[in-house]
């Protein structure tokens, strides 16, 4: 009952109030346990990095910056130091004394009980668990390993979806992704190191199936009521042979994405539209939500919506007919691996493919235009966020069912759920109502919508974390309820439910108090360019920033280099719960062969 962030549904496992406790925490958590050891060669590295960006900046100072080219290698040359002012070697030099006068290892302070250290090697230690974060709010989820694996094959017996494969075939598609690109390079779309980047990783990895639990879902509606959540599939695509082609299509369809009238950016962009809008008193308020979007999208249909959307905005700096090939292969060659078995996804796209928003905002956008024009009553305001759509309804709530009829019938893979209420309705992360002045003004008010599943689990106080990140992480979600809410009484009731959950978490009054007083007090963006200092937080970085800083500004900007220059602190995050415990890939699980003695004195035949 004390541990509100974790969903235990294994029932094989028992899990420990250690274990427990631990988890509780968020796999957001950071340990101190582990951290590396060689603090020191990883700041020397840190430190070369700050050194060559200086470098580069001096060096170009009177030109004027340039947009670089996409697709691009990351690039590694630095100026010659004989071509630069005597004072960069001297802030070198300086800057490396100083860490060397640090002490070579300081050890954190341990941030766990001795209980829950050894409970982090237990779990990470057990293979017949799985723990995954909850598809929807901030749950923990952990699952037998039988379970996981149960509603993972229900999915991928789906013919409809998936087929089985008895070998992966990534590797044959390695020479279809180069030909198109040595045409690309060969019709000058792109240059060599763009032609070398888009290549992908020299060693490619099989891209990988896994599930995010819903246990948002009516557990009467789980795959197994009460037992077992449906997943949500989403297949891995860093480091595969299409992951680089994938973000070149992603660059061309992202800008051309947003041209729809129902678009919405975010949900600042979706409550600027909303307290626009004028709405008649006895009008309804309705949302609806496409099932399963990205996998119900047929190939064909998003390829022709895609074409569609090139004819009609032309750009002659775009490779139209190669980002249909490459994107004909990232749909249909999308072969993936699970438990050891590999499968090719026949129908719809991946959630990990990274042009899979802007392809099924295009999808929708196609979609909506010719079924809303096949509508006899249409509404009177339609907003769409990818697949949850929201709406103004001044007719009868018959004509509103004949109209969410003729929607579903539309398109034989899009189907929708959807609400209609009189008085309010939730969308997104938003609750709109007709407030108290509504009959006088026709606005309608808006307030946070917190999800029954939503347990607040923010970041825990004691995590390894700078301190100014749990500041700004409250201040955040306050300013987040400030632009939502229409009125202060519903601001201050969010308030008080986020601040409840964080005293749990380690959060004391007073430190809650001093955010609220100073949440609106944003200081004015700066207009000088910026040199980040980035290194793995610890209590030897934070020294090693101080003085660097110092350093920078007493060589550097007080004999008037980079005036218009700042260095800002950027501290790189060790490893979490989440890294430690959550995989991807399934862990191969093997029963140790019994072996007898004779194994040991195996004579070989001579």
């Amino acid at each position: 009952e004390g541990f509100k962030n974790v969903v235990v549904l294994a029932n094989n496992s028992h899990l420990s109030d250690a274990q427990l406790s631990l988890l509780n925490k968020g796999l957001t958590f950071i340990p101190t346990l582990n951290l590396f050891t060689d603090q020191k060669r990883q700041l020397q590295h840190d430190l070369q990095n700050y050194h060559r960006q200086i470098k580069l900046a001096i060096y170009f100072e009177e030109e004027q910056d340039s947009s670089p080219l996409p697709f691009l290698p990351k690039s590694d040359w630095t100026p010659d130091e004989n071509k630069l002012p005597n004072i960069v070697r001297e802030l070198v030099q300086k800057d490396l004394t100083h860490l060397h006068r640090i002490p070579k290892f300081q050890k954190e302070k341990c941030n766990l009980p001795r209980n829950e250290a050894l409970a982090l090697k237990q779990l990470m230690q057990n293979p017949n668990i799985i723990i995954k974060p909850a598809d929807k709010g901030s749950s923990v989820v952990i699952m037998d390993r039988e379970q996981y694996i149960w509603e993972a094959h229900r999915q991928l017996k789906d013919t409809v979806y998936y087929k089985k494969l008895s070998k992966p075939t990534y590797l044959d598609t390695v020479p279809m992704i180069r030909k198109i690109l040595d045409t690309l390079k060969e019709k000058r779309f792109i240059n060599h190191k763009q032609h070398t980047y888009l290549q992908g990783p020299p060693i490619i990895r099989p891209r990988r199936f896994y599930l995010l639990p819903k246990i948002h879902k009516d557990p009467l509606k789980w795959s197994i009521p009460h037992k077992i959540p449906p997943g949500r599939p989403i297949v891995s695509d860093c480091g595969s042979e299409s992951y680089k082609t994938a973000e070149f299509i992603d660059h061309y369809l992202n800008p051309i994405s947003n041209k729809h009238n129902s678009y919405i950016k975010d949900t600042y962009d979706f409550v600027s539209k909303i307290k626009q809008l004028a709405i008649p008193s006895t009008a309804y308020l309705f949302t609806m939500d496409i099932d399963s979007l990205y996998t119900n999208i047929d190939t064909q249909a998003g390829k022709k919506a895609i074409i569609s959307y090139f004819q009609k905005y032309r750009d002659k700096k775009r490779p139209d007919k190669e980002l249909l090939q490459l994107l004909d292969i990232n749909l249909t060659r999308n072969d993936f691996e699970f438990n050891s078995e590999y499968f090719l996804q026949v129908k719809g796209t991946a959630m990990g493919k990274k042009f899979a928003p802007a392809y099924a905002n295009i999808f929708m956008a196609v979609w909506e235009e010719k079924a809303l024009a096949s509508c006899p009553k249409r509404p009177l305001h339609y907003f769409r966020y990818l697949d949850d759509i929201w709406g103004i309804w001044t007719h009868s709530k018959h004509d509103f069912l004949e109209f969410a009829e003729i929607l579903n019938q539309h398109h034989e893979s899009i189907k929708l759920k959807y609400e209609l209420d009189e008085q309010k309705i939730d969308f997104l992360d938003t609750t709109l109502y007709k407030g108290p002045a509504f009959n006088q003004t026709g606005k309608l008010d808006i307030k946070v919508f917190f999800k029954e599943t939503d347990t607040h689990a923010l970041l825990y106080k004691s995590s390894f974390h700078p301190k100014h990140t749990y500041r700004g992480l409250v201040k955040s979600q306050l300013l987040r309820f400030h632009r939502i809410c229409t009125q202060h009484s519903d601001f201050l009731q969010a308030t008080k439910t986020l601040f409840t959950a964080l005293k749990s978490r380690g959060y004391s009054r007073p430190f809650l108090r001093r955010c609220y007083k100073t949440f609106l007090d944003i200081k004015p963006a700066s207009v000088e360019t910026t040199i980040p200092l980035v290194t793995t937080f610890s209590s030897m970085s934070i020294k090693i920033h101080r003085g660097v800083k110092n350093n920078f500004n007493s060589l550097l900007q007080n004999n008037g280099w980079l005036q218009h220059h700042q260095v800002i602190s950027a501290q790189r995050r060790n490893k979490n719960l989440g890294n430690y415990l959550v995989r991807a890939q399934m862990r191969i699980t093997q029963k140790a062969k019994p072996r007898g003695n004779w194994e040991f004195f195996k004579q070989t035949k001579w």
